[in-house]
């Protein structure tokens, strides 16, 4: 769910109490195209069937724990796509990724097609100004600025009190 990082000294992030849109399945908003099968952005919402990173390893599958344990599985992440072993970015990395086969190498990036149209930021089926919350929140874009338990949220772009590499420069997108 939609987090910030805290100008309290004392607590480096909380969740924010973001409210839920409340209208079509947690999942699948109704304004994004379910099978998205190239990249936009930071290929959040890919959907393709590529299964191998960039180096050629295989991607393991996200509902196995072998050889790579790990808590990305359907289950503890339901609206995120990981079905079979899709590249995939769920945790909003700079990129679509997955666990490999191999047992020196934990993940790695995929390289996944751009969609090439429209802005990266902005992929033409995204409602841009969501100010409330659906599936994991990963699209709101409104203007809440505290905490669940009432703290000041810190700007994103100003590294104090918490120093942290979510910066607008680092995630256009987002």
């Amino acid at each position: 769910m939609p987090w910030c990082y805290t100008t309290n000294t004392e607590t480096r992030w909380e969740h924010c109490k973001v409210p839920s849109c409340g209208a079509g399945p947690a999942c699948e908003p109704p304004t994004i195209v379910p099978e998205l099968s190239c990249a936009t952005g930071e290929g959040e919402l890919y959907r393709g069937t590529i299964s191998v990173t960039e180096s050629g390893k295989q991607c393991q599958s996200w509902s196995v724990q072998t050889p790579q344990k790990h808590d990305f599985s359907p289950n503890n992440h339901p609206c995120k796509g990981l079905d079979s072993n899709h590249c995939r970015n769920p945790d909003n990395e700079r990129m679509p990724w997955c666990y490999t086969t191999n047992t020196e190498t934990r993940w790695e990036h995929c390289k996944v097609p751009s969609c090439g149209a429209g802005p990266a930021c902005e992929p033409p089926t995204i409602v841009p100004e969501l100010i409330c919350a659906t599936g994991e929140g990963e699209l709101y874009r409104g203007t809440i600025s505290v905490t669940e338990s009432g703290k000041q949220c810190q700007s994103w772009s100003v590294q104090t009190p918490q120093k942290h590499d979510f910066s607008p420069d680092n995630h256009p997108c987002k």
